[in-house]
C-alpha cells in the first residue's frame, strides 16, 4: 500500500478520450496480429503485440487493461484459449488469440508469467477496507483467492489495476463475461458500491 501525494489518483479520462485511445490501440493490435504459422512464430513479435496494450514495462496503456507481468502461467494460458474459442469475448483479444496455436499460447503465457509483477500507485479510500471485507466474506471470495497473490488457475488480484478489477466484476455481475459461471452468481450478491470499494482495496494490496 502507499500513501502521500505520490498515491493521489490521476483524473479519469473522459469517455471521448478513452474511446479514441482504445480505438487506436485496437487498430494497432489488429494490424500487428497477422496470422502466424508454426514456422513463422517468433515470441518477440507476439510479445510486442501484447505490450502495445499491456505495457512494455508491465504497466498497461489503459486503466481497464490488466497487468499480465507476473500473472499465473496457467491463468494466462486459459484466458488465451477462452478468447480464441469465443468463451470470453473482446474486440481486441479475440482476434489476436485466435491466430495462435496452443503451444504458441503457452510460450506467450510463460514469458509474461516469468516477468516481475510491476508496482502501481493505487490506494483505498476511507471505508473501502471495511466494505470490501464484508463483500469478501459474503461472497466467500477468499475460499479460492486466498491471499490474493494467485495460484495456478487462480489469478493474482493483489496490486491489479483497479479499473480492470471493477470492470471485470461488473462484467460478471451483468453477465457480459461468461467464462467463469460461478463468478456470476458471486458478483450478483455484491452492490456496485461494494464492487467499487473491493476493486480499490485489492489494487492497494
Amino acid at each position: 500500500m502507499c500513501a502521500g501525494r505520490s498515491c493521489q489518483a490521476s483524473p479519469r479520462p473522459t469517455n471521448g478520450v478513452r474511446f479514441m485511445k482504445r480505438a487506436s490501440l485496437v487498430i494497432t493490435a489488429l494490424v500487428l496480429a497477422a496470422p502466424v504459422s508454426a514456422e513463422e512464430f517468433a515470441l518477440e513479435d507476439a510479445v510486442a503485440v501484447c505490450s502495445g496494450c499491456h505495457g512494455e514495462d508491465g504497466i498497461p496503456a489503459d486503466a481497464e487493461f490488466p497487468i499480465i507481468w507476473g500473472q499465473e502461467f496457467f491463468y494466462i494460458y486459459t484466458q488465451l484459449k477462452d478468447y480464441a474459442a469465443g468463451r470470453r469475448e473482446s474486440e481486441i483479444m479475440t482476434p489476436i488469440a485466435s491466430e495462435y496455436s496452443r503451444d504458441q499460447m503457452k510460450d506467450i503465457a510463460q514469458h509474461f508469467a516469468d516477468r516481475a509483477w510491476p508496482g502501481i500507485e493505487a490506494r483505498a479510500e476511507d471505508g473501502d477496507e471495511k466494505l470490501a471485507e464484508r463483500g469478501i466474506t459474503g461472497g466467500q471470495c477468499s475460499a479460492c483467492h486466498g491471499k490474493w497473490e494467485g495460484d495456478s488457475r487462480i489469478p493474482r488480484l493483489a496490486g491489479q489495476q483497479p479499473g480492470y478489477l471493477r470492470k471485470t466484476m461488473l462484467d460478471f455481475k451483468n453477465e457480459v463475461r461468461m467464462n467463469a459461471p460461478d463468478k456470476i452468481s458471486t458478483m450478483k450478491q455484491l452492490s456496485d458500491e461494494t464492487i467499487e470499494a473491493l476493486s480499490r482495496y485489492l489494487a492497494s494490496l
